[in-house]
Formats: structure tokens, C-alpha cells, sequence
């Protein structure tokens, strides 16, 4: 199953909000510096590695298919100041047309580690 670029704009632009614990409020939560407290829809996992000569762990989703699989893996990158968690009505319906789909924090963000003094963008023959 094909879906259309138009689809894919829509279900960007109508997952601006993230999942949240629909028992906890703005004055009792509490978050922590990796999220902690913050429930996304999917087990999130952990990739352990050392760039820039400093440990770090990047949080991501890897949502297998629903039902029929196609085979095919999509990867949804968030921009600044969103996780995640934010593609999870996108993720919903690329499992269901048979996609995997992963979905990273990117270093810095969200449950991601947060290192300090990290340069973002660094070509690879700078690790």
C-alpha cells in the first residue's frame, strides 16, 4: 500500500502532541532530564555508542508491522524540540499499511543522552 505524500504531510502536521499519562498533570509531573517520566506509546530502546570520544545512548522506537508486513522500513526524524513520541498517530498508521518504522531521539533531545559540549553535525572522518 502506497500513501500519498499529502497523507504523510497531514499526519506530521496532526501529531503535534505527544502521549502523555492521562493521570498526570502539568504541577505533578515530573519528568526528569531523559523524560524519565514520560510515557511514549512504544517500548523505546537504547543504542549505546561513542562519538566525539564520550559515551552516548540514543533512545528509539522500532515499531514492527501490523498484519502484513511489506518489508519495507521507514525512518521518522523529529526536528528540534520534539521526540519520538511526537510520530506516534504516523507511526500508527505506517504499522498498520505494513511499514516498520523506526523512530530516533536524536542526540541531545528527549530520552536521548544530553552530552555537554557536543557538536550536532559532524561529518563521519571527524569521529
Amino acid at each position: 500500500m502506497r500513501i500519498p505524500a499529502s497523507a504523510a504531510i497531514f499526519f506530521t502536521i496532526t501529531t503535534s502532541t505527544l502521549a502523555q499519562d492521562p493521570g498526570a498533570t502539568a504541577s505533578s509531573a515530573v519528568y526528569g532530564p531523559r523524560l524519565e517520566g514520560f510515557s511514549y506509546a512504544h517500548p523505546v530502546k537504547v543504542h549505546r555508542f561513542t562519538s566525539q570520544r564520550q559515551p552516548i545512548e540514543m533512545a528509539y522506537l522500532d515499531v514492527p508491522a501490523r498484519g502484513k508486513a511489506n518489508g519495507k522500513t521507514v525512518v521518522l526524524l523529529h526536528g528540534k524540540n520534539f521526540c519520538a513520541g511526537t510520530w506516534e498517530v504516523t507511526i500508527d498508521v505506517l504499522t498498520t499499511a505494513g511499514y516498520r518504522v523506526i523512530a530516533p531521539d536524536q542526540v541531545g533531545f528527549c530520552k536521548s543522552t544530553k552530552p555537554q559540549k557536543y557538536q550536532i553535525l559532524v561529518s563521519a572522518t571527524d569521529q
